[in-house]
């Protein structure tokens, strides 16, 4: 009885790693096919009004592919994916993918056009931030329902970075200017100081103004860039002393005045 139970369990786990084997290669293959499947670059994007984006379609393998907006009014799109948007307002753009004369694949992209942007101001001039720490700024863009984006950077990367999205990191400590840019050129600043964690806390529990650290900093600044270390010191091999021999003129060779009077 033990026996005939222990055979069935054995030809119940067989089958089960069978199909299970099947299923594992039959979604490999699925998955392998979705790589290759023709795709949008994007499912959504935000263009301003007047402005321009790429739509593209990868894995097209020689097949061909037709745009086509559901309202011109809204955007348009070119034979090459270009969308021009015209009003604000939401449209969908379609991709037939096209093989022997038959359309085999239909992609679709959700468009939304808004207003550019024509003023840009950080809310806050000054960003103070613990070294190693990251905090996201929020700058005022005129007007709300924009959809575009600024464009950030920072002066001196290896005291703070920023990302595309707004976010700040502290790598070292030191000052440095991080900017935001709208497409019309507008721009604003913000100056981010970067303190050590215990000049951090002194700051947050108002032990010691930011003016003071700040001085401190300067004058650490100051003192680093003024110390000669004997890595900065440039030796020349060692020779002896050489002392100069001077130079002496003739007496002969000395013109002299006669003595008036004589």
């Amino acid at each position: 009885m033990m026996k005939q139970l222990k055979n069935n369990f054995i030809r119940v786990l067989g089958f089960a790693l069978f199909f299970g084997l099947c299923i594992f290669m039959v979604s490999g293959v699925k998955a392998k096919a979705a790589d290759t499947d023709p795709k949008l670059n994007l499912e959504s994007c935000d263009v301003t009004v007047d402005g321009i984006y790429r739509l593209r379609v990868y894995n097209l393998d020689g097949r061909s592919v037709i745009f086509r907006s559901s309202d011109t009014s809204i955007v348009t799109v070119s034979n090459t994916g270009k969308l021009v948007g015209r009003n604000c307002g939401d449209a969908v753009v379609t991709a037939l993918v096209i093989e022997n004369g038959s359309v085999v694949s239909t992609l679709q992209c959700d468009v939304h056009i808004g207003p550019a942007a024509v003023s840009i101001r950080f809310t806050s001039k000054k960003l103070v931030l613990k070294e190693g720490t990251a905090k996201r700024i929020y700058p005022l863009v005129i007007p709300k329902n924009t959809v575009e984006k600024p464009i950030y950077w920072s002066d001196d990367t290896s005291i703070a970075t920023i990302s595309s999205a707004g976010t700040v990191r502290a790598q070292s400590i030191g000052s440095v200017d991080v900017h935001g840019m709208i497409d019309n050129g507008d721009s604003d600043v913000c100056r981010v100081i970067v303190l050590s964690a215990d000049d951090y806390e002194d700051y947050r529990i108002g032990r010691r103004s930011l003016e003071e650290l700040l001085s401190d900093m300067s004058n650490t600044d100051a003192q680093e860039s003024n110390t000669i270390t004997e890595e900065d010191v440039t030796t020349a091999p060692d020779q002896g002393i050489v002392t100069p021999t001077p130079t002496v003129t003739p007496v002969a060779n000395v013109a002299t005045a006669p003595v008036a009077g004589k």
